[in-house]
């Protein structure tokens, strides 16, 4: 049973001018397979939301409904009033994507792979580039920007992917891990830069693992086990529930069991 946080009609309705992602009852199927089963919860526009689970649980699978790469079994996902997969092709043009392993052009440096990217947005190369000037010098990346990108670090990968993510400008950002391969000084500095972004007005979606960034970063969370939503709504409503627990002992209790019927 979901340990919802909000009333129904607020995860399911939200706030019509302040939500932008939108899914009610999403079921997908691979064959007999069940990856998720009657996803329901909305993120409104300008708001950090964690998306915590298990691994297995069908975090990436939602990532992927979300970006249109697959179609639902049933059910509505929409982004900014747009169906994330029969409207596609505009929902990438507001969303950007760091997937959890980025892979790049071989032979390709940093910046060649940047004004690529640019251009297949239909984006001025040179504004755009030197637009994210100042996000290349805060990821320390600049100095490696005319290297391969195959030859780049786990780290190195995840802070160009995230640059390609921001191109555009996006009103949602979808992160997968977003700090897998990072080391602690480069873990804060990129959550220094995403709590910056969600200040200017982005929305940000991301998955991981550790709590404690959760704790840090974001205002509300979705808890996903088995494919099934188990807790979503606000973070301190969450604590509230579990008596003030810390984060961990919450997501436990909560995932600890099978949440299938």
């Amino acid at each position: 049973m979901t340990a919802s946080i909000e009333s129904e009609s607020d995860l399911q309705m939200g706030s019509a001018a302040a939500e932008l992602v939108r899914i009610v009852e999403v079921t997908k199927s691979f064959g007999e397979k069940v990856a998720l089963r009657d996803i329901s919860f909305s993120v409104p526009a300008g708001q950090i939301c964690g998306l915590l689970g298990p691994n297995g649980a069908g975090k990436t699978t939602l990532f992927r409904l979300l970006m249109g790469i697959l179609k639902p079994s049933s059910g509505e996902l929409s982004i900014d009033g747009y169906d994330a997969f029969e409207d596609r092709v505009s929902v990438k043009r507001i969303i950007g994507f760091l997937p959890d392993e980025p892979i790049f052009y071989s032979y390709l440096s940093g910046r060649e792979i940047l004004e690529l990217s640019a251009g297949m947005h239909g984006l001025d190369v040179r504004a755009t580039m030197a637009r994210i000037a100042p996000i290349i010098e805060t990821l320390r990346l600049a100095g490696d920007l005319d290297n391969f990108a195959e030859d780049y670090s786990r780290g190195m990968k995840k802070k160009l992917g995230l640059l390609l993510a921001l191109l555009h400008e996006p009103k949602l950002l979808v992160l997968d891990e977003p700090t897998n391969g990072l080391d602690v000084e480069a873990t804060h500095i990129f959550y220094d830069l995403i709590t910056s972004l969600a200040e200017q007005g982005r929305t940000i979606l991301f998955s991981t693992h550790l709590m404690d960034h959760v704790a840090r970063l974001c205002s509300h969370v979705v808890v996903i086990n088995e494919g099934c939503v188990v807790a979503r709504g606000a973070l301190d409503d969450l604590r509230a529930a579990h008596d003030n627990a810390d984060l961990e002992t919450i997501f436990l209790d909560l995932t600890s069991g099978s949440t299938r019927p």
